[in-house]
C-alpha cells in the first residue's frame, strides 16, 4: 500500500501500538476532551463575543452557529497542541535516554523515520480530541450545517494535528542546531511577508492610509488573526459572518469555502515544507552524529574575593533558587513573560489610542487594559508554572541524585517544599513586570485597590497551585512526558473550570460594573471548587510524599 510505502513500518508499528493503549484507556482522551470543553465555552466568548479583543464590529455571537464554530476551532486547537508535545517529547526523550545511536545504526531510512513519527502524532492530536469532535457534529447537525462544512471542518482539523506535529519535531531539531538556518530563516519571513501582505490588502480595502494612525493597529491584530485557523473554521460554519467580516475586510467576495481551501492549501504547504525540515535535520544527525552528545559547559571564574548568600534553612529550596536564578532559561522566561504581560496591556491600549482625549474614555480604556492584562497574567501563570515544575523530581531522577537526596536527614515533605518554593520565587519574578501595568491603571482609575489586591491575591494562589501540581506529577509520575501531560491536563481543568481562576480574574477585573455584579453570583461555585480542590491537592501531597520515600530509584 501507499502508506507502507512512505511511511517506516517499525515505528508505525510501535506507535500504533502505543496509541492504542493510550487511547482505549479512556482517561487520558476523556479528561483532555473536557479540558477542551472547557476551554472553549469559557475562554471564547471573551476573546470573539462583543467588545472583545477579536470580535471586530461583527460579533461571531451574533449568528446560532457560534457554538459549532468555537467548538471546531478549539478542536483544531487542541489536535495541534497535543500532536505538537507527542513529536516534541518523542525526540526529546530519545535524545535524553540516548537511544538515538541505535535509531541512526538500524538500516530505516532517516526522511521515512522523521515522516512517520510527525504523521503518527497527528494521528494522535485527532484521536485525543474524538470525543469534543463528536460533540461538534452533533451540534453542527441540530443546526443543519451542510455537508460541505462537516467535510471541510474535518479537514481542517486534521491539517492543523499535522501542523501541530510538523512544528513539535522541527523545534526539537531546531533546538539541538540539526535545522539549518538557511533553510529555516527563508521560511518564516514568508510567513511575515504573508502577515504584511493580508495587513495592506487591509488597509487598502478600508483606505487607511488616508485615516488615523490609531486604527493601524487594529488592523494589523485582523491581518495576523486571518493566519490563525479561527477565520476559516468560524467561516466554514457561519458563512453569513465570514461574508460581513473578513470578506469585506479583504475585499474578497469568494464564498468561505474557498477561503478554507486556500487555508488548507497554506497548511499544507507548511506542514511539508516543515517535514522537509525535520527529515533534513534527522538526516544531519545521521551523518553527525556527535551532535547527539550534549557538549560540558566550560565554568569560568573571576579573579577577585566573592561573597555568597547562606540561603535558607531549608538547603533544597537554596539551591533550586541559585541554579535557577543562574540558568538561561529564567531570564528567557522573564524576557518572554514581559513581552506576553506588555502586549495584554498595549493592545487594547494601541485599539483605542484615538479615544484618549477625553478622560471618560481614558477611564473606560484603562479598565479594559486591566481586564486583559488580568487575564494575560492567569493563561501566563497557568501555562509556565506546571512545565517549571513538571520535570524537577524527575530530572533528579534521572541523573542518579534523587536517592542520596532521600537519604539525607530531610523528610520528603521538605523537598517537596524547597522544590515548591524555589518555583514560586521564580514564579513571582515573572509576574513582577505588571506592578507598573497595574499602577497606571489605578492612576486613570481604570481599577480600584480592592480589584488591584484582589488580581494579586488570585495570581499567587493560581501560581501556587499551579506549580504544586506540575510538582506532585513530577514526583508521582517516572517518565517526563507522563508529568508534563498530567500535570498541565489537571492545571487546565482547575484553571478553566467553572468558578476557576478564570472566571474569578473576570469576575474582578471585567470593564463592566454590571458584569461584574452578574458573575458574583457564582462565587458559591468557587466555594465548592475550592474544597474539592483542597481533597485533590491533599491525596497529591499524600501520593507524591509516598512515591519520594518508598519507590525504587
Amino acid at each position: 500500500m501507499d502508506l507502507d510505502r512512505h511511511l517506516d513500518e517499525a515505528v508505525r508499528t510501535v506507535e500504533q501500538r502505543r496509541y492504542r493503549r493510550l487511547l482505549t484507556a479512556g482517561r487520558l482522551p476523556l479528561l483532555y476532551g473536557v479540558g477542551v470543553l472547557l476551554a472553549a465555552f469559557s475562554l471564547f466568548p471573551f476573546l470573539f463575543g462583543d467588545g472583545g479583543l477579536f470580535a471586530g464590529s461583527n460579533s461571531i455571537m451574533r449568528y446560532r452557529e457560534w457554538p459549532v464554530g468555537t467548538l471546531f476551532t478549539t478542536v483544531a486547537l487542541a489536535a495541534g497542541l497535543a500532536a505538537y508535545f507527542r513529536a516534541h517529547t518523542l525526540w526529546q526523550q530519545e535524545h535524553r535516554l540516548k537511544t538515538l545511536n541505535t535509531w541512526l545504526l538500524t538500516r530505516q531510512e532517516p526522511a521515512r523515520v522523521a515522516a512517520t513519527t510527525i504523521a503518527m502524532s497527528a494521528v494522535l492530536g485527532v484521536g485525543m480530541v474524538l470525543a469534543p469532535l463528536a460533540l461538534a457534529l452533533i451540534l453542527g447537525l441540530i443546526v443543519a450545517l451542510g455537508w460541505w462544512q462537516f467535510l471541510l471542518s474535518l479537514l481542517l482539523v486534521a491539517l492543523c494535528s499535522l501542523l501541530g506535529g510538523v512544528v513539535g519535531a522541527c523545534v526539537s531539531f531546531a533546538g539541538h542546531n540539526l535545522v539549518r538556518r538557511r533553510l529555516l530563516y527563508p521560511a518564516l519571513l514568508v510567513l511575515a511577508a504573508v502577515a504584511v501582505g493580508l495587513w495592506l490588502r487591509i488597509e487598502t480595502v478600508e483606505n487607511g492610509w488616508k485615516r488615523s494612525w490609531e486604527e493601524h493597529p487594529s488592523r494589523m491584530v485582523r491581518a495576523v488573526s486571518l493566519l490563525t485557523p479561527a477565520p476559516a473554521m468560524f467561516g466554514v460554519s457561519a458563512p453569513e459572518w465570514w461574508a460581513k467580516q473578513p470578506a469585506r475586510d479583504l475585499g474578497w467576495r469568494a464564498p468561505s469555502w474557498a477561503f478554507a481551501l486556500a487555508y488548507g492549501a497554506f497548511l499544507l504547504g507548511v506542514s511539508g515544507y516543515g517535514t522537509l525540515l525535520a527529515a533534513s535535520g534527522y538526516l544531519r544527525l545521521a551523518n553527525e552524529p556527535d551532535r547527539e552528545v550534549d557538549k560540558p559547559r566550560e565554568v569560568r571564574e573571576e579573579a577577585g574575593q566573592e561573597f555568597y548568600w547562606k540561603g535558607f534553612k531549608n538547603p533544597v529550596w537554596t539551591r533550586d533558587i541559585r541554579t535557577r536564578l543562574r540558568s538561561r532559561e529564567t531570564a528567557e522566561f522573564i524576557f518572554f513573560a514581559s513581552i506576553a504581560v506588555a502586549a495584554g496591556a498595549f493592545v487594547p491600549l494601541l485599539l483605542t489610542a484615538r479615544d484618549l482625549s477625553d478622560p471618560l474614555q481614558t477611564a473606560r480604556a484603562a479598565r479594559h487594559v486591566f481586564f486583559w492584562l488580568t487575564m494575560t497574567l492567569v493563561a501566563l501563570v497557568s501555562l509556565i508554572a506546571p512545565g517549571l515544575t513538571a520535570e524537577v523530581v524527575v530530572q533528579e531522577r534521572e541523573s542518579g541524585t534523587l536517592e542520596m537526596l532521600i537519604g539525607t536527614p530531610m523528610r520528603p515533605r521538605d523537598i517537596l517544599i524547597g522544590k515548591l518554593l524555589g518555583a514560586i520565587c521564580v514564579l513571582l519574578l515573572l509576574i513582577s513586570p505588571s506592578l507598573p501595568l497595574f499602577g497606571l491603571c489605578y492612576l486613570f482609575h481604570g481599577a480600584s485597590e480592592g480589584q488591584v489586591l484582589s488580581v494579586y491575591l488570585l495570581l499567587i494562589v493560581t501560581l501556587t497551585v499551579s506549580a504544586f501540581i506540575g510538582l506532585a506529577q513530577s514526583a508521582i509520575n517516572v517518565r517526563s512526558g507522563a508529568a508534563k501531560f498530567w500535570a498541565y491536563a489537571v492545571t487546565l481543568v482547575f484553571v478553566a473550570c467553572p468558578g476557576g481562576p478564570f472566571m474569578l480574574a473576570a469576575t474582578a477585573a471585567a470593564p463592566q460594573a454590571g458584569l461584574r455584579q452578574a458573575l458574583m453570583g457564582n462565587l458559591g461555585v468557587s466555594v465548592v471548587v475550592g474544597v474539592f480542590l483542597l481533597f485533590g491537592l491533599g491525596l497529591m501531597w499524600g501520593n507524591a510524599s509516598e512515591q519520594l520515600e518508598y519507590s525504587e530509584f
